[in-house]
């Protein structure tokens, strides 16, 4: 079996309906004898693109819940354009998740854990000011506390993206965004994901299956949303008020996130431990054997 291009054995995918009515896809399997994951992956993600990390937490014990974000993968799109990457707002995410929180912990046993990439740990962060209970321990991998906003970078991208959306055009694509370019290896998407070229354009490989699952770029609207959800982090008060025991491992070569925003964070919060995870690109868990290996028996490690 090859685990990168098939789900674990028993894994229950389903639709489920959220409290406003939106179709929310879900993955579970239920089979874990030393707690329970609950994997949140990033913007544009799907959830078959981890299909080995799933793999590999079900071989070390762990029961494993997971879901597409509403907007991108088999969950239920923002705009009739289904490439756009659109958000006028984080609140609709954060509902989504209390929601996908409370079925998870109801239908999985305890202790309950979470591991959350890019905007999945952003929005992981979100959740946990409010409900740091919701889990015994959590994994943040590249978290979104911050934004790089290539090719011109946070204050223009802020100042540009608040313009386009007073102007009307909130949905368009931001500047250098557009629909989705699969899995080129050697591409400049392919080396600030991940160093290891196989892993990358398996990617490509679900999606000439499922090609309803590919999301592009993001929107005017998205980015505007995205910078005014970090500033609501950095208020005063809210990264302390984080007090769930965390690891948060950071790329090397980070090209999508600002890791010293991630770095200043950490500090505030008083049971975060950061680890910055050499040679790696953004995708951690997706990264060449040398790197994600070691990094997953860290993981389990600190969930333990």
């Amino acid at each position: 079996m090859d685990l990168r291009r098939s789900l674990p054995e028993g894994a229950v995918v389903e639709t489920r309906t959220m409290a406003d009515g939106w179709l929310l896809r879900t993955m579970c399997w239920s089979g874990g004898t030393r707690g329970s994951i609950l994997f949140l992956n990033g913007r544009g993600d799907f959830i078959e693109k981890y299909a080995e990390s799933y793999h590999d937490w079900r071989a070390r014990g762990f029961g494993l819940a997971t879901f597409d974000w509403r907007g991108q993968g088999g969950s239920g799109r923002v705009l009739a354009d289904s490439q756009k990457g659109h958000a006028a707002d984080f609140g609709p995410w954060l509902s989504d998740l209390a929601e996908q929180v409370a079925w998870f912990r109801a239908t999985l046993p305890a202790p309950h854990f979470a591991i959350a990439h890019s905007m999945g740990g952003h929005l992981l962060l979100r959740h946990l000011e409010t409900n740091p209970e919701s889990f015994d321990r959590a994994v943040l991998l590249s978290p979104m506390t911050g934004l790089r906003a290539q090719p011109l970078g946070p204050l223009l991208a802020w100042l540009l993206a608040g313009l386009m959306c007073g102007l009307g055009r909130a949905e368009q694509y931001a500047p250098g965004a557009g629909p989705l370019v699969r899995g080129l290896a050697g591409s400049i998407r392919q080396r600030r994901l991940t160093s290891d070229v196989e892993r990358y354009v398996d990617e490509a490989w679900w999606l000439d299956k499922h090609p309803e699952l590919a999301v592009g770029g993001v929107t005017n609207g998205w980015l505007r949303a995205a910078f005014r959800s970090v500033d609501a982090l950095r208020a005063p008060g809210a990264y302390e008020r984080v007090t769930t025991p965390l690891m948060i491992l950071v790329a090397e070569h980070e090209a999508l996130v600002d890791n010293a925003a991630t770095v200043r964070a950490a500090a505030r919060m008083p049971k975060a431990w950061l680890q910055t995870v050499p040679g790696a690109a953004h995708e951690l868990v997706r990264e060449a054997d040398a790197i994600r290996l070691p990094l997953l028996d860290g993981i389990a490690g600190f969930l333990e």
